[in-house]
């Protein structure tokens, strides 16, 4: 594929552990294990949506298997084993969905092919993604490979939701909390973006797509692209037009209407909502938040009550 015509997410995905964002103590942490050849038979990576989980996933594959050792892991000039990595292509490092291949013996059949050693890398590695959403039995099938895997035998795991992992199998792995990006600094990663890409998107636009995106690399990248395809010409993005093209909202709106309901004036309900509907807003989100306030209220008046 035309690098070009990738959506920015690929097109700027990390390649090495320097291109992480706001996730340098754990680059550093993994890089030390590697140099110290004190590598843990599974890493766990843990975090919101988008924010390198996979990503790192990837890189600390590569850094496990570069021809060139970690102390010169390759950059530019890819070797091969970095190479078919990248290009999700190595015989040796497989990659698992999780949430589609979910039973016991989709699990069966990974330990099954991991009875042969790796074929031209040091390291044969499974890469699990969102692993959460295995079922029991496929995790009990797990884990005495995990507790006692072949020394060639990595794992990597990814997820969102790590209080559906069993207990047993997250102290088998040595795991890594990934934390949200920084707004400032996710703020100057999509301006350098936007710069490549040469964009007009006023800063004040840049800054709603950070905002929306809460700490996620991948959702502003996403939501970038929305922004720079939706110029006409030489027209600048504005906050106003990136309001309506992301159909956002000062979430603040929601407690005016909230204290006007609680009031009993219909009129200005009316008129708010028309001017939240008018900003592009689809009903169904609107009410969705509106119903998450209403939650939240009625269990701080809980709190309040115990």
């Amino acid at each position: 594929m035309n690098n070009n015509s990738k959506v920015l997410a690929l097109k700027y995905r990390p390649q090495i552990f320097d291109d992480l964002i706001g996730q340098e103590v754990v680059a550093e942490t993994i890089i030390n294990s590697i140099k110290a050849d004190k590598v843990p038979n599974a890493y766990l990576f843990t975090g919101i949506r988008g924010i390198g989980k996979t990503t790192t996933a990837r890189i600390v594959a590569k850094a496990l298997n570069c021809s060139n050792g970690i102390e010169k892991m390759c950059i530019d000039n890819l070797c091969e084993n970095c190479q078919s990595i990248a290009n999700s292509s190595h015989i040796d490092v497989l990659e698992m969905d999780a949430a589609s291949k979910t039973g016991v013996d989709d699990v069966r059949d990974l330990i099954e092919f991991s009875r042969y050693g790796p074929t031209s890398a040091k390291y044969k590695i499974f890469i699990i993604d969102e692993v959460h959403m295995l079922s029991k039995q496929a995790f009990n099938a797990l884990l005495k490979t995990l507790e006692e895997p072949p020394s060639y035998l990595k794992f990597i795991f990814a997820t969102t939701e790590i209080k559906k992992i069993p207990i047993t199998v997250v102290s088998r792995c040595q795991r890594f909390d990934l934390s949200r990006i920084k707004s400032s600094e996710l703020l100057d990663f999509i301006k350098k973006i936007k710069d490549k890409e040469n964009g007009k998107v006023t800063d004040d636009a840049l800054k709603l797509i950070v905002k929306i995106s809460e700490g996620s690399v991948r959702d502003a990248l996403s939501l970038l692209d929305r922004a720079l395809l939706s110029l006409d010409n030489d027209k600048e993005l504005d906050l106003n037009s990136a309001q309506k093209i992301f159909g956002y909202f000062d979430k603040s709106q929601l407690i005016d209407l909230f204290e006007l309901i609680l009031r009993g004036e219909e009129e200005k309900v009316i008129k708010i909502y028309r001017k939240i509907y008018d900003q592009g807003v689809e009903p169904k989100i609107f009410l969705n938040d509106f119903l998450e306030l209403l939650y939240y209220f009625k269990n701080i008046n809980s709190l309040t009550l115990e």
